[in-house]
């Protein structure tokens, strides 16, 4: 049950993340610079990578702060499987897990797919013919600084100028790219090497794999969308960067669709595993974007994306931070001794034994459980206080513990002829298979 608990934290942050990220895009749009936008939303992605690591970050904390503390009490108790007939309640935890990470698996696997379809159409195309092709793709190579090979290849099965991989980049054109001008194949080739410099095809891929992760979560998918979408934008304002007039590249854009849009195409390519230049559904608004962009010079935009990035940087920090405060305050939550004499100590009147999960007990796990909680002056365990301070195995006996603990009972601590309450009272329970006796 801890996992799932687990997991419903994870994704419910996961929403908030995101909608914070979408907040800042609103107010960030007015400022209208897309390289900009893009950071934000790398931003967004690296934070949902991070987000699960976040609360093994924070229980570390936790335990540092903890482990200089002394405990008020400490105890230990045994829980054997012979005394958890009832551990079978949580049977369906696996199921549950199972089945989210079949859809996430099932998800990823479409990657696959494109990659196949994408080899194939690979070995079908061939090298331009027109010679002019190859000479401007190494001339605009240089003048972006890419010292990576490029492959450019031509195909007719395709609707739209692709760029995909890494160490080895590849650039598809379609057929129709023969009767483009030079203005028109100056612009393509720019926009898809300006891709493959920023290493566009490795983060659309991430992000992809990482809304797989949480997959349950729409935002998770309109984040990776944005992402895309903010790439190509962000490339198109390189291109205008490069000195290309952005009326010459908007008529590009514009020239390119429509060419495509007529052509033959036998198939449609996934896009999944390219970037692919031409999208009907943003074409619209990347024309009047391209047309309203503001050109800066080098220096203008290097300062630009340095504030940009710090920008998110610090947004990025401030949201983990946030995801991660809960454990925080709880990591510092110190006991408050009294110095007063003591009456009457606090001693157990009742302790419940934590039920052996079946499936640890199927599978042959043992492990131990250490939470810490505070005992009120009526001698009830504080409910909101309880915290498991570490365990081995990890998110296995964590919720049988800490249920337990919540049914103790104590004698009360009587300080100065009052009840006080307790914090920082520890128990360490140790889960150990134990063999039922034979019969003879």
């Amino acid at each position: 049950m801890e996992q799932v608990i687990w997991l419903m934290d994870l994704l419910g942050k996961s929403v908030l993340l995101i909608l914070v990220f979408v907040l800042a895009e609103k107010l960030l749009s007015k400022r209208r610079v897309a390289a900009s936008q893009h950071l934000l939303w790398l931003g967004c992605l690296s934070c949902l990578i991070m987000l699960p690591v976040t609360g093994a970050i924070f229980q570390g904390i936790q335990l540092e702060e903890t482990a200089g503390d002394p405990a008020s009490a400490l105890f230990e108790l045994r829980v054997s499987t012979l005394q958890s007939e009832s551990a079978g309640s949580w049977s369906f935890v696996p199921l549950l897990i199972a089945l989210y990470a079949s859809v996430a698996v099932l998800l990823a696997s479409r990657l696959l797919i494109a990659a196949v379809r994408l080899a194939s159409i690979v070995r079908q195309s061939q090298l331009p013919a027109d010679s002019r092709t190859v000479t401007q793709l190494s001339e605009l190579k240089d003048r972006l600084q890419i010292k990576r090979p490029v492959v450019l290849r031509v195909n007719d099965s395709l609707d739209s100028p692709v760029s995909f991989g890494l160490l080895r980049p590849t650039i598809l054109l379609p057929n129709v790219s023969s009767n483009w001008s030079e203005s028109v194949l100056t612009d393509v080739l720019l926009h898809e090497l300006c891709h493959i410099k920023r290493l566009d095809w490795l983060t659309a891929l991430v992000s992809y794999l990482t809304a797989c992760a949480f997959w349950i979560n729409p935002l998770a998918w309109v984040a990776a969308k944005r992402l895309h979408e903010s790439s190509e934008s962000s490339c198109d304002a390189a291109v205008l960067r490069a000195g290309r007039m952005n009326t010459d590249y908007a008529e590009s854009l514009l020239g390119v669709a429509t060419g495509c849009i007529h052509a033959r195409r036998s198939r449609r390519i996934s896009s999944l595993l390219v970037q692919t230049m031409h999208d009907r559904h943003t074409l619209k608004q990347r024309i009047s974007r391209v047309l309203e962009e503001n050109v800066m010079n080098a220096q203008q935009s290097k300062r630009e994306i340095r504030k940009s990035l710090a920008a998110v940087a610090l947004l990025s920090a401030t949201v983990l931070a946030m995801m991660g405060s809960h454990q925080m305050l709880q990591a510092q939550e110190q006991p408050n001794p009294d110095s007063r004499q003591v009456d009457q100590e606090m001693i157990p009147l009742n302790t419940v034994e934590p039920m052996y999960p079946q499936q640890a007990a199927d599978e042959g796990i043992e492990g131990w459980v250490h939470v810490r909680f505070t005992v009120t002056a009526d001698g009830e365990v504080d409910s909101d206080s309880v915290r498991v301070l570490d365990a081995e195995p990890a998110y296995t006996f964590d919720h049988t513990a800490v249920a337990a603990t919540k049914k103790f009972r104590f004698r009360p601590r009587v300080v100065a002829g009052q009840a006080v309450d307790v914090p920082n009272v520890q128990y360490v329970f140790r889960y150990e298979l134990e063999a039922p006796a034979s019969d003879e």
